[in-house]
């Protein structure tokens, strides 16, 4: 347990959280271009990633653009799927 917070607060975690977070977010992108539902999850995991790192860099605006495109990400996701 103590290893894991740790971790959590170790500045490369986020580093890399960061940018895996970029990567789902572009990698969205090339779903959503081929019309496939898994764009939308894909796109709530990466902005939930880069808003979480957002936070622990103190980039409130950009955590906060993140967290309403994430919540516009699960409202596209649930309309695509009717």
């Amino acid at each position: 347990m103590i290893n894991m917070l740790i971790m959590i607060h170790n500045s490369n975690f986020w580093k890399i959280i960061g940018w895996f977070g970029a990567f789902f977010v572009v990698l969205g992108y090339y779903f959503n271009a081929n019309e496939l539902a898994i764009s939308w999850l894909i796109w709530i995991l990466g902005n939930t990633m880069v808003g979480l790192y957002s936070l622990t860099v103190k980039a409130y605006s950009t955590a906060l653009m993140s967290f309403v495109i994430t919540l516009m990400n699960i409202y596209g996701y649930f309309s695509w799927i009717k």
